[in-house]
């Protein structure tokens, strides 16, 4: 989600992928796939940087999941494989005998 405002100081967010598109004539105005749009007080460049910042984390989080999970820090998983440090934790997706 990313934060907008509107002209009328309503404060309120908007998933950037229901954006269809974004005019600048002279108010920047929000277009949803679904017809509704909003005129809104936040800059164009400041609303396209919302949403490349929005959609670069989505990808960076997507990247440092394994399989649907989080992934084991390398040192953790290295400490359980020599059984150094605490005591055993299962793997993830491991199955209890």
């Amino acid at each position: 989600m990313i934060a907008v405002s509107c002209r009328n100081g309503e404060h309120f967010a908007v998933d950037p992928d229901l954006i269809e598109r974004i005019e600048r004539d002279p108010d920047t105005v929000v277009h949803l796939v679904d017809g509704t749009h909003y005129v809104v007080e936040t800059p164009f460049e400041e609303v396209l940087h919302s949403i490349a910042a929005h959609r670069a984390g989505a990808l960076v989080t997507r990247a440092r999941l394994t399989n649907g999970y989080a992934a084991t820090p390398t040192a953790a998983r290295l400490a359980r494989r020599h059984g150094n440090g605490r005591a055993s934790e299962p793997e993830l997706g491991a199955v209890p005998s």
